[in-house]
């Protein structure tokens, strides 16, 4: 079953729900005298519902070594999420639009890490499997530095139906291949470009894999066996970024 309700914790990650998505915010949860001025004045101001939260009973999905600083928002994921029909709609498509698509990642670390990677350089969306993917949670939230609500995040069924899409549109697609030839480097990104991130374990699907338009790789010290997919798609999108300055201004 979706789900459809999560919990973000800390003051850091509830100022940016409160900056920059407080539709998304059902249900803010707060101890007595915490919160610092400005934090407080972004909650009196916001309309959000408050309740008050005793010490040491957080909600239950909220595991106790988590430090919460005595703040705890609930969120609906339907309204963090958007529709990939939605969005792709309005996107406005040019040579500096860029897409991260995450192809079944395991690790919500790395989902986080991945998220805040998109929003430091320029990436117009992420786009999130509904299925075999680790979902945004409190945790991923937490990784992104609240990142994941500033970066638009775009829920899609089937992958290769919407690869196939994108290219339609005009997207170049690659796809992070370790064993590839074709070194990150080398590219000329002239195109609208979409980056697929494969599974940890498994990397990309093959079938996934054939529709993409590029294969790249990473060079690294033979010293080191890989990259992690957080790390990766990092290094991947501050080459694509040097060649696309005006996605840093956005």
């Amino acid at each position: 079953m979706k789900q459809n309700k999560i919990y973000i914790y800390g003051k850091h990650a509830l100022k940016e729900a409160l900056l920059y998505a407080p539709h998304v915010l059902d249900r803010i949860f707060v101890t007595k005298g915490s919160g610092d001025r400005e934090l407080q004045e972004l909650i009196k101001h916001s309309g959000i519902k408050v309740s008050s939260l005793s010490l040491g009973k957080a909600p239950r999905s909220i595991k106790d070594r988590e430090v919460h600083q005595g703040i705890i928002g609930c969120i609906s994921i339907d309204k963090l999420m958007q529709s990939y029909e939605k969005y792709i709609y309005k996107l406005e498509i040019n040579e500096d639009t860029a897409l991260l698509l995450l192809g079944e990642i395991g690790d919500p670390h790395n989902v986080g890490a991945i998220i805040r990677s998109a929003a430091a350089f320029g990436i117009s969306g992420v786009l999130i499997p509904q299925h075999k993917q680790a979902p945004v949670t409190g945790a991923v939230v937490k990784v992104s530095a609240g990142m994941a609500f500033r970066v638009p995040l775009i829920e899609i069924g089937n992958i290769n139906m919407v690869v196939r899409d994108l290219k339609d549109k005009g997207f170049w697609i690659y796809g992070l291949e370790g064993e590839s030839k074709h070194n990150l480097s080398e590219e000329t990104f002239n195109k609208p470009s979409v980056f697929i991130l494969g599974n940890e374990a498994r990397g990309i699907r093959q079938k996934t894999s054939e529709l993409c338009d590029t294969l790249l790789s990473i060079q690294i010290n033979p010293k080191c066996e890989s990259l992690n997919v957080a790390a990766s798609s990092a290094v991947t999108l501050f080459e694509w970024s040097s060649q696309h300055k005006n996605a840093l201004k956005k």
